[in-house]
């Protein structure tokens, strides 16, 4: 269905919304910092309310935006890393056929699955990041001299590190070893909180059509994301571009699995009166130690390895007809 002019008018807004979020990190103040992580929340926002046409209207009015207040390189990476990952994520979201299709009740839209969705945008974050890395040219070369920019800063603000210039050289390059992973981690999160957010939203002003999923239950990784995150592990240790890209896979997906298992402490403590202690020592125990995350890591792992997520939801409202 060819989108309406108000698809056009509600997308093009939100792609300007999405724009103006974005540019003000060029100042690189902690408030434009703050909006950026909120630059994809208008996409989802006119993709979930009023069709996927409008939604890609948006990305694409962002991407023109971006263009003209900062620059073309500017424009791309913010496709890549905020565009591209919440206009599928919406798709995938605003998916729905008939029950009847797959031998269920006349009149009843299955949903596509939260979990394979979360699949599909991890891959898509984890391709935008490596992308990235081949523009910027990101390979041996340049990990070896940030590693070794690092490490002299680490001993200039350390005076122990600065007496052991060996162990700040090893800090720096486990630090740039880690960083194709935790970029698209925490970037996968991000695109994630902003998606829960704009289903809240759309959902309150009577716009989304999409049943209310159970998070706690839903929010899973399918069984083959183990597969792939395995794979991607086992590649992070091949040396140059390679490892990198692999890196960037295993990044993404592990924050699905991350946040599976936190979706699973939430699934598993429901009624339970102990309940918001058991959430509150969980999350302050994340702040305080980061290495909590692997627990969750390995909670998700686990759970996704044993359950079948929760992965229809059905109710007899049609899909917008462009979605």
């Amino acid at each position: 269905m060819k989108p309406t002019a108000k698809d056009i008018g509600v997308g093009v807004l939100a792609g300007l919304a999405a724009a103006l979020l974005s540019v003000g990190v060029i100042t690189q103040s902690t408030l434009a910092m703050a909006l950026l992580l909120f630059s994809p929340l208008p996409i989802f926002v006119a993709a979930l309310g009023w069709g996927t046409a409008a939604g890609f209207i948006a990305a694409l009015s962002m991407a023109i935006a971006v263009s003209v207040l900062a620059a073309p390189t500017a424009a791309l990476i913010v496709v890549l890393i905020t565009a591209l990952p919440a206009a599928a994520a919406a798709y995938f979201t605003g998916l729905a056929r008939p029950a009847d299709e797959i031998g269920g009740p006349k009149d009843v839209y299955v949903w596509y699955p939260l979990a394979d969705t979360l699949l599909r945008l991890a891959l898509i974050v984890g391709a935008s990041f490596i992308v990235i890395g081949v523009m910027i040219g990101f390979g041996e070369d340049l990990a070896g001299e940030l590693a070794k920019s690092l490490g002299q800063q680490l001993a200039a603000s350390n005076p122990e590190l600065a007496s052991n210039a060996d162990v700040a050289q090893s800090m720096a390059e486990f630090v740039v070893r880690v960083l194709p992973a935790l970029q698209p981690a925490v970037w996968m999160m991000v695109i994630v909180a902003n998606l829960y957010l704009a289903l809240r939203l759309t959902a309150a002003s009577g716009k989304l059509r999409r049943p209310k999923d159970d998070w706690p239950r839903a929010l899973r990784m399918p069984r083959p994301a183990l597969v792939i995150f395995a794979v991607a592990c086992a590649a992070c240790f091949l040396p140059g571009g390679v490892g990198y890209a692999a890196t960037a896979i295993a990044g993404a997906l592990g924050a699905g699995f991350m946040m599976a298992g936190f979706a699973m402490l939430h699934a598993r403590t429901r009624g339970a009166p102990w309940r918001p202690v058991a959430l509150w020592f969980a999350y302050l125990a994340v702040m305080l130690f980061a290495f909590v995350l692997f627990l969750f890591l390995l909670a998700g792992l686990f759970d996704t390895s044993r359950n079948a997520p929760v992965s229809k939801a059905a109710n007899t409202t049609p899909p917008s007809n462009d979605n």
